[in-house]
């Protein structure tokens, strides 16, 4: 049997950056909650047909799994494959709406050993890995906006804020000069 778990997120960016930074995949670690690492081993962008080794982690356990990118639409869609299991599959979706994109992902596995495995899995393994996919969705939304810089216009959100000015560093406030009042 296969479970499937997904969730979405709208991110404040055009399609094509969330696109970029979600398929560059050396930043998975940083945002994707089940990577410790990813490698590519041609080092090249995505493409079809490719392999990519990902380090994943449950807990204590970790192992590490290829992926072959099984579908591959620029802008719109990602689908990686377990190389060894057809079962295992992560597939990412991009929609723009509007201003937004609406980032979706999904997370295939396999459940083996009938109906015992299939109750002990929806207690404990699926509402985790459920909890990784949207949080994973949340951090890839914070670091595409922060990367962005997006931020709400005044026409949209009545009395908001102006961005606050960079902070400086405790030797340029010294240099400062104190206005005389």
């Amino acid at each position: 049997m296969k479970v499937l778990c997904s969730d979405h997120v709208d991110v404040d960016a055009p399609a094509d950056a969330a696109f970029a930074f979600a398929t560059d995949i050396t930043r998975w670690p940083l945002w994707f909650t089940p990577v410790v690492c990813a490698q590519h081993p041609e080092s090249l962008p995505l493409a079809v047909n490719e392999e990519l080794l990902l380090c994943l982690h449950a807990g204590r356990r970790r192992w590490q799994e290829r992926f072959e990118v099984t579908r591959l639409v620029r802008n719109a869609f990602i689908s990686l494959e377990g190389a060894f299991s057809a079962a295992r599959r992560i597939d990412f979706r991009f929609e723009q709406r509007g201003r937004q994109t609406r980032v979706a992902c999904a997370m295939g596995y396999p459940v083996f050993g009938g109906a015992i495995a299939r109750f002990f899995d929806s207690l404990f393994r699926k509402r985790r890995v459920q909890s990784e996919v949207s949080d994973s969705l949340h951090r890839l939304k914070a670091l595409v906006e922060e990367r962005l810089h997006v931020s709400p216009l005044e026409d949209d959100i009545p009395g908001a804020a102006l961005p606050m000015p960079a902070f400086l560093s405790p030797a340029e406030e010294l240099e400062v000069p104190i206005a005389a009042h």
